[in-house]
């Protein structure tokens, strides 16, 4: 799994800027998009990016922005339409290895789902799993707005996968993170040392970035 280095943001409102200014932070190369003219002047002053002014639909736009050399592009409008469209374009036109969209409709969401979206955010949605997970589980926290830096993933093994067919045990596994539980056939499984990995087991990993990259690399076989 390549870290990603260039991102493309469209959409220059509170979750385009806070996101824009969070991989900023990470040391990651940034472009913002933004129709409205007043916002960019603001967001020009505040980020530390090039900000374009103009429709992230717009091919010459997307070329001024160079998304053609984006490790991502993240469509976070408020505008469900604008962002698949902008998605569909950048990832069939300018084969951008992953294409993120931010759509509000949830229903719409699911709909998109397998139509070369890379990730559909439904805000509404997390939101809403987030409070679930609170009124569940009193006194945790999720790790979706945790303030450290542990991650939590899912990722289905391949058939091409190096730990397929393989007991845990006989894996080594990068040092800071860990496969929490596997999800096979319907069933939740609590993994030890004997346990064998299976293609199309979906494992849940939780640690930190790095070693979660790694691990998730041999578990997709990249």
């Amino acid at each position: 799994m390549k870290e990603a280095k260039f991102v493309v943001v469209a959409g220059g409102g509170r979750v385009g800027a806070h996101l824009a200014n969070t991989l900023i932070d990470q040391g990651k190369d940034v472009v913002l998009i933004e129709k409205n003219q007043k916002t960019c002047e603001k967001l020009a002053e505040e980020l530390n990016a090039l900000v374009i002014n103009g429709d992230s639909t717009d091919k010459n736009i997307l070329e001024d922005a160079k998304v053609g050399s984006a490790d991502v592009f993240a469509a976070v409008t408020g505008n469900d339409s604008d962002n698949i469209v902008s998605c569909q374009i950048v990832k069939t036109h300018y084969k951008v290895p992953m294409v993120l969209a931010r759509i509000e409709d949830i229903n719409r969401a699911k709909m998109m789902h397998g139509m070369g979206i890379d990730l559909i955010v439904s805000p509404a949605h997390v939101a809403s799993m987030v409070f679930e997970n609170a009124i569940a589980l009193p006194g945790t926290t999720s790790v979706l707005i945790s303030s450290t830096i542990t991650r939590a993933v899912e990722v289905e093994i391949s058939e091409k996968s190096e730990v397929k067919d393989r007991k845990i045990s006989e894996l080594s596994i990068p040092s800071g993170c860990v496969i929490a539980v596997i999800y096979r056939k319907g069933k939740l499984i609590v993994p030890h040392g004997d346990t064998v990995l299976k293609a199309e087991d979906i494992a849940a990993l939780i640690g930190e970035e790095k070693s979660l990259r790694k691990l998730v690399e041999r578990m997709r076989g990249e």
